[in-house]
């Protein structure tokens, strides 16, 4: 299963290596959802987490993920836990929007407030 994200770069963690040699780098990438903002974790994988580490903070990007699930069940309890990651394998930094962009978004995210004062304070 694919998944496109398209957000920022909120942080990119530091690298693990486990004793087979495996390693990943998990990112954050802040995913704009209306009021609430997500914070979506990826993990980059084995030779791609040189690739993570090349990944400027803040930079607009737009990712195609792979959605991978595991299981895995605690032997002493019999306890069972399903787990899920997005494992990037292409992407794209986008260009960052303009200043005029950003004015106008902002704007309508904000917009002007009514003045309600009684008084005219015009000249």
């Amino acid at each position: 299963m694919e998944l496109i994200i398209e957000g920022v770069i909120h942080r990119v963690c530091k690298p693990i290596e486990f004793d087979s040699g495996f390693r990943k780098c998990e990112v954050h990438i802040v995913v704009e959802d209306g009021q609430y903002p997500q914070t979506i974790p990826v993990e980059f994988l084995k030779d791609d987490v040189d690739e993570a580490l090349g990944l400027t903070v803040g930079a607009n990007i737009k990712m195609r993920c792979n959605v991978r699930g595991k299981e895995w069940k605690k032997e002493s309890t019999g306890e069972v836990r399903a787990f899920l990651s997005l494992v990037p394998w292409k992407y794209e930094i986008l260009e960052p929007k303009s200043i005029r962009e950003t004015v106008i978004e902002d704007s309508k995210k904000n917009p002007p407030q009514v003045d309600d004062m009684p008084w005219d304070v015009q000249g």
